[in-house]
């Protein structure tokens, strides 16, 4: 999104909320737009632009950014419920006897992260069905909900910020000095 795009959404929003802009200095304004453009510059603008509106229909007071990013989220992520990702689970368990590697490459990646890999799967389905149905079941479902929002946390990160985990992970290294202190 450009910093004229980024003008045209604080267009909306303060036609939507006129008091709350009213007594906004130019400064104030100058700023406002430095930020938004920063915050939205590897967004879409129609995708910022129908997450704006859609908030604006329901909010009393004017979105703020964070209400937008996970608009934007849910408008273009649709999450699967743990209910189903667990039947995805034990289907690939019933199946990975003699075929964990292909059961586990269909996965869907909440369930890789928790199976961690095929030879997991293997011993799983090695298991007793009521010990998967129980315990394992247990356990997933109270791993899937962190593991959904650690998913959504990396895809709502900025891509600085992927770049310097990323190289944190990768070295090992402090990544202060990186930040600028």
């Amino acid at each position: 999104m450009t910093r004229d795009d980024t003008v045209i959404i604080l267009g909306i929003l303060k036609t939507s909320y006129p008091n709350f802009y009213k007594d906004m200095k130019k400064d104030e304004m100058y700023n406002t737009i430095d930020l938004w453009s920063e915050m939205f510059a590897n967004d879409d603008v129609n995708v910022v632009k129908v997450a704006a509106k859609e908030l604006i229909q329901t909010l009393k007071f004017p979105p703020a950014i964070a209400d937008i990013k996970q608009k934007m989220y849910e408008l273009t992520n649709q999450e699967t419920l743990p209910t189903d990702l667990w039947a995805s689970l034990k289907k690939a368990i019933s199946n990975s006897a003699y075929h964990s590697v292909e059961e586990f490459e269909r996965l869907p990646e909440e369930c890789k992260l928790f199976i961690k890999n095929p030879r997991q799967l293997k011993e799983l389905s090695q298991n007793d069905a009521e010990i998967n149905n129980t315990v394992v079941k247990g356990q997933f479902f109270k791993q899937i909900e962190m593991i959904q929002k650690r998913m959504r946390e990396k895809k709502q990160m900025l891509p600085e910020a992927k770049r310097i985990r990323e190289m944190a992970l990768n070295v090992g290294q402090d990544v202060s000095g990186l930040l600028g202190k």
